[in-house]
């Protein structure tokens, strides 16, 4: 039996317009269908069909009425803001945060777990998630079918067609399937995808780089380990197997310090939170600023400390701020980027502290004509800009026009 490829070429052109239009409507509504066509550049016949659709299914709904310049009044259009919902999950190496987003992405609550050292395994990770969707829906008394998407970020590479967690060093994580235990209990549409390209995502639509017309921008996340979302030409670029972005891997110092990944003189073995701590203990075993022997709480303690004008800490935040500041000249010097944001939980707390010194080496290791182009900027999402991530990743499949109430296969 032969390929219709007409029928096929015709019903991807219609998704095409569709998302077209999904998208208009979501970042720049109330608008009206003319403005619609005149934005999309699709004739006012395609745009009042798609757009009749979308009304029949609910998923747009008519909102007033705008003044046309002497013609007729304007009917206004925006996306259902009842029509359903997304949730984000920002799976961690010390914590798993599960937050519930209306259409708009606005959180409506959350809740979070911290991970003891023992507790890295699929099954818990899983238990957690499961736990953690199932509590927010029954608090809010949302049905499974009104969920949009669940969007989870994880650390390491993901192969996104399978759901598959490949590697993530950190856990001692190969090829687990967490897609597949996640569907034993939740049936629901969930997508998978590494934490820092979700970000990217996030910050590209809603923080940093968002309402400035910027296409070229590199988002980093920094914490326990160290990654980054590559967003070129309005895109977010993954390579060819999905794990672009891994740049906390690459090559800091030939020879230098062994990283958890089992190379050497990575740049998350240098400025990655345990390798901040290993630095305060090699400098200072009995450092006030280890008391807590809790992550999170030493890099408060040493950015209080720096702060404060402490040696031992202004010492160890200008070495982590000069290599991090000599790997976004890299990245500035590949890329070309116009923005480079600084993220994670551990930039979010050290990110201001470091940022003069920081710029100060990039301008260093840059390309003057490369440089010229690119800012640098501290995170605008705060402590859940992963989880914001995550559940972007439900909104750009559900933009896309695909099917939201059935579980979506990423291809």
């Amino acid at each position: 039996m032969g390929v219709d490829v007409t029928r096929l070429t015709s019903r991807d052109l219609k998704r095409t317009n569709r998302s077209r239009l999904l998208n208009l409507l979501y970042f720049n509504a109330p608008t009206s269908r003319f403005e619609l066509s005149q934005l999309s550049d699709l004739s006012p016949a395609t745009v009042t069909k798609i757009i009749g659709e979308l009304i029949d299914e609910q998923i747009v709904i008519e909102t007033g009425v705008e003044d046309s310049q002497g013609g007729r009044p304007r009917t206004t259009l925006i996306i259902n803001p009842e029509y359903g919902y997304f949730i984000g999950v920002d799976v961690g190496e010390t914590h798993i945060y599960v937050e519930l987003f209306d259409i708009r992405l606005h959180s409506l609550s959350y809740v979070k777990y911290t991970l003891s050292p023992e507790e890295n395994h699929p099954e818990d990770v899983t238990r957690y998630i499961v736990q953690g969707v199932r509590a927010l829906l029954s608090a809010l008394n949302i049905p499974d079918e009104k969920v949009l998407g669940v969007g989870i970020g994880v650390p390491g590479m993901v192969d996104r067609s399978g759901g598959v967690s490949i590697f993530a060093p950190n856990w001692g994580w190969q090829n687990i399937a967490l897609q597949d235990l996640l569907r034993r209990d939740l049936k629901l549409p969930i997508l998978l995808d590494n934490g820092a390209q979700a970000m990217a995502l996030a910050e590209m639509w809603f923080g940093a780089g968002a309402g400035g017309g910027l296409v070229d921008l590199v988002v980093l996340l920094i914490g326990t380990g160290i990654g980054a979302g590559v967003i070129a030409d309005g895109k977010l670029y993954r390579g060819a197997s999905n794990s672009a972005g891994e740049w906390g891997h690459t090559c800091i110092e030939l020879d230098g310090r062994d990283c958890r990944c089992g190379s050497h003189g990575c740049i998350e073995a240098y400025a990655g939170a345990p390798a901040i701590i290993q630095r305060i203990r090699e400098l200072d075993p009995d450092s006030p600023i280890l008391a807590s022997g809790v992550q999170i709480e030493i890099i408060r303690a040493l950015q209080a400390a720096a702060g404060a004008g402490e040696a031992l800490a202004t010492q160890v935040l200008n070495e982590v701020a000069h290599t991090l500041g000599a790997g976004i000249a890299n990245l500035i010097n590949l890329f070309n980027p116009q923005l480079i944001v600084l993220g994670g939980w551990s930039g979010a707390v050290i990110g201001e502290t470091i940022l003069p010194q920081l710029q100060q080496v990039v301008r260093r290791y840059a390309l003057p004509q490369p440089l010229s182009a690119a800012k640098i900027a501290l995170s605008q999402l705060g402590w859940d800009a992963v989880s914001i991530g995550a559940a972007s990743l439900a909104l750009e499949q559900f933009l896309m026009g695909e099917s939201p109430r059935k579980p979506v296969e990423v291809a």
